[in-house]
């Protein structure tokens, strides 16, 4: 397994339904650099994965670019990372 829980996840709140496979998808994406994802909205896409493709050992000091149709959609999922590392 090359993905490990790593100090963004320190600061996690309450557990998300994407949260146990996580590792599993920073590892596919590592083999293979391209996934889909499907689950109902609230599961964590688009707040948790990104904050652990940012922890992979494989992406260190690269930088993780994450795209939201919608202004808002972006502001408030930029904001939701945050809190959950305790920036602003």
């Amino acid at each position: 397994q090359l993905f490990r829980w790593g100090s963004a996840f320190a600061a996690l709140r309450r557990a998300l339904p994407i949260d146990p496979l996580l590792p599993e998808i920073v590892d596919r994406l590592f083999e293979r650099r391209a996934a889909v994802l499907q689950a109902p909205p609230g599961a964590g896409k688009t707040t948790r994965v990104p904050l652990a493709l940012a922890e992979a050992p494989w992406l260190a000091g690269r930088k993780v670019v994450v795209l939201e149709p919608r202004r808002l959609a972006a502001t408030g999922a930029a904001r939701r990372m945050a809190q959950e590392l305790g920036q602003k």
